[in-house]
């Protein structure tokens, strides 16, 4: 578990380049590190019916989750320039030939609802995560209706997920890039979704648009804290949030996100 604090902001596609350089004199990195994931979104299957018990903390909520891998398609593209819906989309991950027998690093994600509070500096949420390696292989989900196959008994991610008790519900990919200044991480990326009305790609890869239709970037400073009840760092690691908040105001907005949007609790 980690105590996150962070802080975001948007900017229009035409800010990229002034930003970028600004981020590179700031911490001078002049390469910053790519960032490129996809990320499926699942909700528990089974209704959670909670026992009390007197005397004891009583888990008495489901969470959504998120399953988080690489992303490699689009490692070819250039940030700076604006992305057009009909030319991006991506190989299938859990039906093609070419991801059997795949190894892939997941990372699984649930958090808590962002501390509430008035006069806050930036938002403060728990974030509970495990890292797993998958070997993607053909299950009966990819092999449709064909029941005797000999491949059908091994088992996907999706199988995995399933047995953990969570189906996938929805999915997107990011892209941009990273930076580091001291303890804070900065990330600039822009967030792809399924373009299902796009009918004319090829069936072995998915199309995708913008979330943002307008080519804007969504910007991200956070600062991760291993206790939630390190009073003394996350007060450091607010007021060099809070201190990079005011160094880039002309530039970049950062503020708090609304805490109800960043709320992934199930709603029964």
């Amino acid at each position: 578990m980690v105590h996150q604090l962070s802080l975001v902001s948007t900017i229009p596609h035409s800010s990229y380049v002034q930003t970028i350089s600004t981020l590179q004199a700031l911490t001078g990195l002049t390469s910053p590190q790519p960032v490129s994931t996809y990320t499926l979104i699942c909700k528990p299957i089974n209704k959670f019916k909670p026992k009390f018990v007197p005397g004891k903390v009583n888990q008495i909520e489901q969470y959504f989750m998120k399953c988080i891998t690489t992303w490699d398609d689009l490692d070819s593209f250039d940030l700076a320039t604006p992305y057009l819906s009909d030319r991006v989309s991506t190989s299938i991950l859990f039906n093609s030939d070419s991801a059997a027998n795949t190894k892939k690093i997941w990372t699984l994600q649930i958090s808590d609802i962002p501390i509430a509070g008035k006069n806050q500096t930036c938002s403060a949420q728990n974030i509970f995560e495990s890292t797993l390696v998958h070997t993607h292989t053909a299950s009966r989900k990819d092999a449709g209706d064909e029941k005797d196959s000999g491949d059908l008994d091994k088992d996907s991610f999706l199988q995995f997920l399933e047995d953990l008790g969570y189906n996938s519900i929805n999915q997107f990919w990011i892209k941009g890039v990273r930076f580091f200044h001291g303890d804070i991480v900065i990330e600039i990326f822009k967030v792809f979704v399924r373009d299902d009305a796009n009918k004319d790609s090829p069936s072995d890869s998915i199309p995708l648009k913008l979330l943002d239709e307008s080519n804007g970037f969504q910007i991200k400073a956070f600062i991760n804290v291993p206790k939630s009840t390190d009073i003394d760092l996350i007060t450091q690691g607010s007021a060099e949030l809070a201190k990079l908040q005011d160094f880039l105001k002309n530039l970049i907005q950062l503020e708090i996100p609304d805490r109800i949007f960043m709320d992934s609790r199930v709603q029964n």
